[in-house]
């Protein structure tokens, strides 16, 4: 499922976090292999098991579907694996806000696995694992107000968004291996 099909899908389900910020945690807790994300999945029922919105259900099949999809991706070894986020038809500043909450997701759900699997945080992988994540703490702070209409701002993009989809293939092998 694209970006563009799930966003209708958050919006009409009245979710306030943006896609890319859920699929950062999802390949962050994937890295660590952790496998549960009821703490991203909405109850869609009351207590009666009723259903209280078919808008809420279906955007928790969706986001099912993006774990099992990104899970099969990680373990496919194939080296494929994209960030969520909006085609290059949206405009920069929109696709540079989505990074920015695509990494600040990621660095979210790595915090929730060293916390929740009681990790030491200097014994996770090499120095270049903290400077990765250093990176992708850089990046959440772009500021989609800086942004110039310009097409080394393009290249830059592309180049930041090339980085964090290889870092994060590195960071799966290596939390992984």
């Amino acid at each position: 499922m694209d970006y563009k099909s799930l966003d209708k899908i958050r919006i009409s389900a009245s979710i306030t976090n943006n896609i890319s910020e859920y699929h950062g945690i999802i390949c962050s807790r994937l890295c660590f292999g952790i496998k549960e994300f009821n703490d991203l999945i909405s109850k869609d029922s009351n207590t009666n098991n009723q259903i209280v919105s078919l808008q809420l259900k279906e955007f928790n099949t969706a986001l099912t579907e993006i774990i099992d999809e990104q899970e099969n991706l990680f373990k496919s070894n194939v080296l494929d694996f994209q960030p969520l986020l909006p085609d290059e038809s949206e405009p920069i500043e929109v696709r540079a806000v989505a990074l920015a909450l695509w990494c600040e997701g990621f660095i979210d759900g790595y915090g929730m696995c060293i916390a929740e699997l009681e990790l030491d945080i200097k014994s996770i992988g090499d120095g270049g694992i903290s400077e990765i994540i250093e990176d992708f703490s850089q990046i959440s702070t772009l500021d989609p107000n800086s942004i110039l209409q310009e097409e080394e701002e393009e290249i830059a993009l592309m180049e930041l968004v090339e980085y964090v989809r290889v870092s994060v293939q590195l960071l799966f092998e290596n939390l992984r291996g």
